[in-house]
């Protein structure tokens, strides 16, 4: 779900409570008092934020560490749909295949076995 669908829902969400939401004392405070209490909310949402932006960060980094060992490993690497396509290959893996990874990704990897242990492939690839 992209952001502005997920952010529309849940403001939706909350619009759909805010008539059931229970009335209490604190709705005849002063309006200064209020004013601190959304400062504070405020406060306490960029700190949220601060830290999603962190975690966002750290995530990516781990990302970018992944991609790079299976991109340049020594060791060919390819992960296969539960069909037996190719979905993606790193750069060792397509060198050792002689081809192109764009011509690659998306094909049986079924055509590339050997005629011999086609049977094989295909045991394996059904799971027994």
């Amino acid at each position: 779900m992209d952001d502005k669908l997920r952010s529309t829902t849940l403001r939706a969400k909350a619009e759909a409570q805010l008539p059931h939401a229970p009335v209490t004392k604190s709705a005849t405070r002063p309006a200064e008092e209020l004013l601190e209490e959304l400062h504070v909310y405020q406060i306490e949402l960029e700190m949220q934020n601060e830290e999603l932006r962190r975690a966002y960060n750290a995530l990516d980094d781990s990302r970018a560490r992944y991609v790079n060992l299976y991109e340049f490993a020594p060791v060919g690497y390819l992960t296969l749909t539960h069909e037996g396509l190719i979905a993606e290959i790193n750069l060792t893996g397509a060198r050792l295949l002689g081809m192109d990874r764009e011509k690659l990704i998306n094909r049986r990897f079924a055509s590339l076995v050997a005629a011999k242990d086609g049977d094989r492939w295909h045991l394996l690839l059904k799971g027994t």
